[in-house]
C-alpha cells in the first residue's frame, strides 16, 4: 500500500501509479490502461525497452547534464511532451486543463487530441505550454481543416493527423464509445490528406502512427514536417511490433530530413534516453500523465515530468553524457532478458 500521508513531492512514479489505480473509478482505469485483444502489443512496448541496456561510464566530471531540447521552434526543459490522449476527461473534471497547466509549469508541450472534450480554443485558456493540434479524419475532413486553421490563428506551434486509426481502438475485445458518447469509427489513411493539410496551414504538419519505413517515406514525400512512431499504445493491432523496435528503421528512412518522435511504452526516464539514442528527437508521454493528473491534477502532472527528468539526468550522469544533444546509440547494449524482467 502507498502511504497517502506523503506529500505529492515525495511520491515516486510507482506510488503515483498505484494511487491513481486506487482513486480512479474502475471504468476510467480500464480505459487508460487497456489495450486491444490479448494486450500483446502493449506488453511488447515495454518488454522491448527492457531488453536495451546502458553502458556505464564513471570517470568524468558531469554533474548537471543539459536536458533541454528544441521542437517546432520552442525550447523545452526536457525531451518529453504530453501525448494526444482523448480520454483525460474520464479521469476527473477539468483534467485536460490540469494537464495543460501541469505541462506549462514543467516547461513542456502538449499534443492536443481532436478526440478530447475541450475545443481548440478552450485548450489555450490560461495556458503557456506550446500546443500541437492532432486531428482525426474520422471526425470529418472539413472539421479537421477548420480546427487546424483555428489552431494556427490561436498560436499553436504545429498541427497534425493521427493516421493509424484505420480501425477504431479496442479495449480487450470491445470497442468503447468515444469521449462524446458516440460509436467509434475508423478512417482510411491517404497521403492526399497530408498534402491538403499542408496547403491549408503554414505550421509544421505532424503525422502520427508510423510503424513502417515505407509509410514514413510516403508521409515525407507528401509534406510531413515531423513523424511520430506509434502503435497507439497497443490499442489497434494486437501482436504488432513495439514502437521502439520500429524506431531505428523509421529514422533511417527519414534520413534526418524531419524530426522523428516516439510514442507508446515510455514509462521511465531511462526509456526516454533509449529512444533518443535510437534517433528520436522527443518522446510522448501518455499513461504516466494520466496517473499524474488522476492523483494530483496539475501538480501531479508536473511531478511526473519532474521525476522523469530527474531519471533522465541520472542516466546521463551514469553514462558520461553532458547533454541530450550528445546522446547516441553508443550508450546502448542490446541484450536478451535474463530471467523475469
Amino acid at each position: 500500500m502507498v502511504n497517502e500521508d506523503k506529500r505529492l513531492e515525495e511520491l515516486s512514479l510507482g506510488e503515483i501509479r498505484e494511487l491513481a489505480r486506487q482513486r480512479m473509478n474502475p471504468e476510467a482505469w480500464e480505459h487508460i490502461m487497456g489495450s486491444a485483444e490479448s494486450g500483446s502489443t502493449r506488453r511488447r512496448n515495454q518488454a522491448a525497452l527492457r531488453r536495451i541496456l546502458f553502458r556505464q561510464r564513471i570517470f568524468h566530471d558531469i554533474t548537471n547534464p543539459d536536458t533541454t531540447v528544441e521542437l517546432f521552434g520552442r525550447r523545452l526543459s526536457a525531451p518529453t511532451v504530453v501525448a494526444p490522449v482523448g480520454s483525460f476527461s474520464k479521469i476527473r473534471e477539468r483534467a485536460e486543463h490540469e494537464v495543460a497547466e501541469g505541462a506549462s509549469r514543467a516547461g513542456s508541450m502538449v499534443f492536443v487530441s481532436h478526440a478530447a472534450k475541450p475545443t481548440v480554443r478552450e485548450w489555450t485558456e490560461g495556458i503557456t505550454a506550446p500546443l500541437v493540434f492532432m486531428g482525426y479524419l474520422s471526425k470529418g475532413r472539413e472539421k479537421v481543416l477548420e480546427n487546424a486553421r483555428l489552431a494556427e490563428e490561436l498560436g499553436y506551434v504545429a498541427v497534425g493527423l493521427t493516421m493509424d486509426v484505420l480501425q477504431p481502438t479496442k479495449l480487450g475485445d470491445r470497442i468503447p464509445l468515444s469521449t462524446d458518447g458516440k460509436p467509434r469509427k475508423g478512417h482510411p489513411a491517404s497521403p492526399k490528406d497530408i498534402e491538403l493539410l499542408k496547403r491549408e496551414v503554414s505550421l509544421p504538419v505532424v503525422v502520427k502512427g508510423i510503424m513502417n519505413p515505407d509509410d514514413a517515406r510516403i508521409a515525407l514525400e507528401s509534406g510531413a514536417d515531423a513523424l511520430v512512431v506509434s502503435n497507439h499504445g497497443g490499442r489497434l493491432l494486437d501482436f504488432n511490433r513495439a514502437a521502439i523496435e520500429a524506431l531505428p528503421e523509421i529514422v533511417q528512412a527519414v534520413g534526418g530530413k524531419v524530426p522523428v518522435l516516439l510514442d507508446s511504452g515510455i514509462r521511465r526516464g531511462g526509456d526516454v534516453v533509449k529512444a533518443l539514442a535510437l534517433g528520436a528527437k522527443v518522446v510522448l508521454l501518455g499513461r504516466p500523465i494520466c496517473w499524474g493528473v488522476g492523483v494530483g491534477g496539475a501538480r501531479g502532472v508536473e511531478r511526473v515530468f519532474q521525476i522523469i527528468t530527474e531519471e533522465i539526468k541520472r542516466v546521463l550522469i551514469m553514462t558520461g553524457v553532458s547533454s541530450i544533444a550528445q546522446v547516441t546509440e553508443s550508450l546502448l547494449i542490446r541484450s536478451q532478458p535474463v530471467g523475469p524482467l
